[in-house]
């Protein structure tokens, strides 16, 4: 058919859209309009969260490659102590998102409230972890680095887990209004707390020049400004979400074992596979500062493609969840199907932009120029397989734990993890001497063989047999 130079009016525009949607994004248990309610906040918040956080490393990186470093490491081991407590709160949002689909707002509520003192109980625990034991676990895991990178290293370990417990409070929060559908005041609060954050930094790190320890009184400071901030935003928007904190101490225990029963694999999980990349920093920890600084940047620059990916696979927590509370599984298969073709255009879209702008997103990290060609290779290598592996590898573990399957992933995860990206990691980087190229293709066969094995769990449909909510 001949192109007749007429434009389609507004109005049908929007008809054909809402119609393509609708066939495509809409089931009986979730609307397009409400799947996209919390899916677009999240996505928006990530992107702000993760520019925050380039702009906060590059204003660290002007310090110097051993304060980059130093930061990077403890970034890594601080990612390993957090990620149990953030596995916990997932499994909370799922509950709270099945109480939601089952339109139970007595058991919401409890499951809200038990979210808030179970994550904030982990931090608490996790905090006093640090704080005891820093020393002997940058030592062990870190011992051959430097000894500036080190020294700064421990300062910065110490000086974050002390207001460790107030992420485990905002953090639990955000988590509950976005599992009952409230993601544009999480939205607002993150933008006003990341840039509040950020303006801190600019004072500490560009106009005190303090480096490390800036960079410390920076995030002190922030945290608990962002209490506040987070009270007055759920306190302008009216939130559903509303507690005495006479309720934080009460457990209620049907509640608190469905909270671990999702969230304990979950944590497990990103316990071993934040484990699993400590690992891999102690192989290439010998390797050098550069070393370390090329992989860390790589892996910076690479998340960033990641996030509007990142957003989806996390809101299918929630949309799992509301759709398994309404006994509708043929609406998950459905979703999942629908959300991994949007996953695939989003990868490719971000290997453009990446692609684009790899030479300004490196110059913020001041990167020597020796190691520019060895980022790129591997930013490119990991980008380009990211639509065609990363993305079978990746999501469909989301809904499985949202579901309920969380064991099947976990054991299936630490296995490849360990077996591909640590061991191989190890052969291919130390023993073979192919440095950080060696460790970043180790990461590639773990992607791919999870690519592997997590489509057929979905088509086999065995990860429906599980329940997160009895009765």
């Amino acid at each position: 058919m001949a192109f007749s130079g007429k434009r389609l009016p507004l109005g049908a525009v929007g008809v054909k859209a809402d119609g393509f949607l609708t066939r495509c994004f809409t089931r009986p248990s979730i609307t397009w309009r409400q799947a996209f309610a919390i899916l677009l906040p999240l996505m928006a918040e990530n992107l702000f969260i993760h520019m925050f956080s380039l702009l906060n490393t590059a204003m660290i990186s002007a310090s110097g490659v051993t304060s980059l470093s130093a930061v990077s490491l403890v970034d890594t081991l601080n990612s390993f102590l957090y990620v149990f407590y953030t596995g916990i709160s997932t499994g909370a949002s799922v509950i709270v998102a099945n109480y939601r689909g089952r339109r139970d707002e007595k058991n919401l509520h409890e499951a809200s409230v038990q979210a808030v003192t179970t994550v904030t109980a982990f931090t608490i625990l996790t905090s006093l972890v640090i704080i005891l034991f820093n020393g002997p676990l940058l030592q062990l895991l870190f011992g051959a680095a430097e000894e500036e990178v080190m020294s700064k290293a421990r300062m910065y370990l110490l000086g974050t887990a002390l207001t460790l417990p107030i992420v485990g409070v905002t953090n639990s929060i955000c988590g509950v209004m976005r599992g009952i559908g409230e993601g544009k005041t999480t939205l607002g609060y993150t933008l006003v707390a990341s840039g509040k954050y950020v303006l801190l930094n600019v004072l500490f790190l560009k106009v005190l020049s303090m480096g490390i320890a800036g960079l410390i009184l920076s995030i002190s400071i922030s945290r608990a400004l962002d209490l506040v901030v987070l009270h007055l935003f759920r306190k302008h928007s009216d939130s559903r979400f509303s507690f005495r904190i006479r309720e934080l101490f009460h457990i209620n225990l049907p509640v608190f074992r469905s909270i671990l029963g999702v969230g304990f694999p979950c944590a497990a999980e990103s316990l071993f596979f934040t484990g699993g990349r400590l690992v891999t920093q102690t192989i290439i920890v010998p390797m050098g500062t550069n070393a370390i600084a090329t992989y860390n940047i790589s892996y910076s620059i690479m998340s960033l493609s990641q996030i509007p990916v990142t957003s989806i696979c996390t809101g299918m927590f929630t949309i799992t969840g509301i759709c398994m509370g309404s006994g509708r599984e043929q609406d998950v298969k459905d979703l999942t199907k629908s959300y991994f073709a949007v996953n695939t255009l989003l990868y490719v879209l971000s290997l453009g932009a990446i692609s684009l702008l790899f030479r300004n997103l490196v110059s913020f990290y001041h990167a020597p120029e020796e190691i520019v060609d060895t980022i790129f290779r591997c930013v490119m290598i990991s980008t380009v397989a990211q639509p065609f592996i990363h993305n079978l590898a990746f999501m469909f573990p989301y809904v499985f734990r949202a579901a309920g399957d969380g064991t099947f992933c976990t054991v299936v995860s630490l296995l490849i993890m360990w077996l591909f990206r640590v061991l191989g990691g190890w052969i291919l980087g130390s023993l073979l001497g192919l440095g950080v190229t060696g460790v970043w293709i180790a990461m590639l066969i773990d992607w791919v063989a999870r690519a592997a094995v997590f489509p057929i769990r979905f088509r086999s449909g065995k990860w429906l047999r599980h329940k997160v909510l009895n009765g």
